[in-house]
């Protein structure tokens, strides 16, 4: 592994010659391979103009070196999002069965959305792979790109052409995609034993760190953080493990400032600025958190490509602003977010009426709701979203009564989503027998659902299978139900029925 490398003795001196060379203005000769290896620590520990000035140092000396156009063609990719130019250095190389030629060429591929293409240039590269250790290398390394890039499935498919198995390199990618498929325990498993052979493995560190954090047990999750930090201070990947599990401890003010740390080491990506601001919203910050999206928003769309992120801050722009009162700028990012086109956009006509509804605009937030049914042909999503904005907004008895319409015949055997909103509105209006059977089947069908609803409810190390348990052995005096609820437009019913969406 790289970050075993890093440690050793033989990169130490490598390092310390490049870099009194550098320090002192000398001339240093080293071959491409070694300059491209101190790039790439430099890159990973985040000294991206050192790592830069590394490689086009590498580029003036050796014009034509595989190595070092990789590492070029893989930061125009990765960095900018930029294709062309990665492609453009790719040209260069006169290697062509170099292994990770072949891995970028792959990588540009799926960038360009060319997944099939993709799929296809692997396996041919495979079978033209006549070195059996080359063979080897390659299935695990193509293995670890589809994990990388979010297809688990095909990285299990690749990794199963492997005989490998007593490998750690093998056991780390087969945890990683047991993260991927939510089989966390098996992970947690995979990655103890790793550590017991490899206790000084950051990756291995954040990889439980992760596994624990989705099991619920944060503050074994924060420890194995905070073991990686000890062993690489600027390891952004356990600062975020560390903040993440903070936050779900809802320890606000130091998650702040693990996020903060996260930002300062990756001034350049949205996602940073993004928990910061979701961590103001938490501590009531609510201008803070405007400018921190503000800046997420800069970050995101200043590449070639938007980012992930991008549909995310403009909803959370569109809240926070609507909750300071800014109802129009608030409906302008709604405006932004139908414009990218990534998200359902009868759903973000909810969201629309939702901000209106907040502000006491019932009529032309029940126009919304219409709207959002008649379009999607009363989808149940949508008859969901309208749902919950009527529990936010304290709609509490038209909330439940389309809850219930809509579970009493769930669209499929699996649809797991309503169940926790109906129980917390049945716990507010102090039907306690109905919120008890609710919140028991929340916790059986969407555990993270229950989490989020209930998430001030229950302690955070508690998990959603206990909740219940926990809710009925304590001592609770249910309250009066309240006599009414805030009331829409009166003359039609808040939503057509959902009794003839199956065809009946």
């Amino acid at each position: 592994m790289q970050d075993r490398y890093y440690s050793s003795k033989e990169f130490k001196t490598l390092l310390s010659r490049y870099e009194a060379a550098t320090n002192n203005g000398d001339t240093i000769f080293m071959d491409s391979d070694e300059l491209t290896d101190i790039a790439e620590y430099y890159y990973s520990n985040g000294h991206t103009d050192q790592a830069l000035a590394t490689i086009d140092y590498a580029l003036s000396i050796f014009p034509n070196a595989t190595a070092p156009l990789v590492f070029k063609a893989r930061f125009a990719l990765i960095n900018d999002g930029n294709t062309k130019q990665a492609r453009a250095y790719l040209d260069r190389v006169t290697d062509q069965t170099d292994l990770d030629y072949i891995y970028l060429c792959a990588e540009i591929l799926f960038h360009e959305g060319k997944t099939d293409e993709a799929h296809n240039y692997l396996r041919e590269m495979y079978e033209r792979i006549d070195d059996d250790t080359d063979r080897a290398d390659y299935v695990l390394d193509v293995a670890t790109i589809y994990a990388d890039y979010g297809m688990p499935d095909k990285a299990k498919e690749w990794l199963a052409l492997s005989d490998e198995t007593d490998l750690a390199d093998y056991k780390e990618l087969e945890g990683r995609i047991a993260i991927s498929q939510g089989l966390y325990e098996k992970s947690e498993h995979i990655f103890n034993q790793l550590l017991d052979e490899d206790p000084y493995s950051t990756p291995y560190w954040n990889h439980l760190a992760s596994s624990q954090i989705h099991l619920g047990h944060i503050s074994d999750s924060i420890a194995s953080s905070e073991y990686s930090i000890a062993i690489n201070p600027n390891d952004e990947e356990a600062i975020l493990n560390k903040a993440n599990g903070l936050y779900a401890l809802t320890n606000y003010d130091e998650a702040l400032r693990y996020y903060q740390r996260f930002t300062q080491l990756c001034p350049d990506e949205d996602t940073g600025y993004l928990l910061q601001a979701l961590t103001q919203l938490n501590l009531g910050h609510y201008e803070e958190a405007v400018t921190l999206l503000k800046q997420a928003e800069q970050k995101a769309t200043s590449g070639s490509s938007a980012s992930s992120n991008l549909l995310e801050i403009y909803q959370e722009l569109a809240i926070t602003l609507s909750h300071l009162n800014r109802l129009d700028e608030a409906l302008a990012y709604i405006d932004k977010a139908e414009q990218l086109g990534e998200a359902n956009p009868n759903i973000l006509i909810v969201v629309r009426g939702h901000l209106m509804l907040q502000h006491g605009k019932t009529e032309e937030a029940y126009n919304q709701f219409k709207k959002a049914i008649r379009q999607s042909a009363s989808a149940p999503e949508v008859y969901l979203h309208i749902a919950i904005s009527l529990y936010d907004c304290g709609y509490l008895v038209l909330a439940s009564q389309l809850l219930q319409l809509l579970l009493s015949s769930p669209p499929h055997p699996d649809w797991s989503e309503g169940y926790a909103y109906l129980a917390a509105c049945y716990k507010e209006l102090g039907q306690h027998e109905l919120y008890l059977h609710y919140l028991k089947k929340a916790c059986e069908k969407n555990p993270e659902e229950a989490r989020i609803v209930f998430f001030d409810d229950f302690q955070p190390e508690l998990p959603p299978k206990e909740y219940y348990n926990y809710q009925v052995k304590k001592t609770i005096t249910p309250t009066e139900n309240p006599t009414t609820s805030p009331n829409l437009p009166q003359g039609e019913e808040p939503a057509p029925s959902l009794s003839g969406r199956d065809g009946e």
